[in-house]
């Protein structure tokens, strides 16, 4: 029986056992990108992780300035006697921390009991440290 030259060609193409033309390149397309979609992922992980440590870095530095305020004012109270007076909002007293190029300011929150609060800034990031005398 005797075969269109078509149909010969479909045969040997189903029995050759080979893909299709092309496949080859769509399927190294899918692998790449692939490998691009977990790079990219990965980079953004890596990023937020050093971003956080940036911020993690801020706030400790505006931390220890908060504790050298409160350090402060301890020596303020035990070496010249502050005087007590009402609770404002206004600061007791500020200063600058040249080694870290921070700022601390100190607030008497309450009377009596003695309450006061010190706050550390360092680039807009703030930590406070509240010191409790007579409860």
């Amino acid at each position: 029986m005797l075969r269109s030259t078509r149909q010969l060609n479909i045969h040997r193409f189903r029995n050759s056992g080979r893909p299709l033309a092309g496949s080859a390149l769509i399927l190294t397309m899918f692998i790449l990108a692939s490998i691009l979609i977990v790079g990219l992922s990965g980079s953004y992980v890596i990023l937020l992780g050093i971003k956080a440590g940036a911020t993690q870095a801020n706030s400790v530095r505006s931390y220890f300035t908060a504790e050298a305020g409160a350090e402060l004012l301890l020596w303020e109270l035990r070496k010249n006697g502050y005087v007590y007076e009402a609770p404002s909002p206004d600061p007791i007293f500020t200063g600058l921390m040249s080694a870290y190029d921070a700022d601390y300011a100190v607030y008497l929150n309450s009377f009596p009991p003695l309450v006061f609060s010190s706050v550390g800034e360092y680039l807009n990031t703030k930590r406070s440290v509240e010191i409790k005398f007579g409860e």
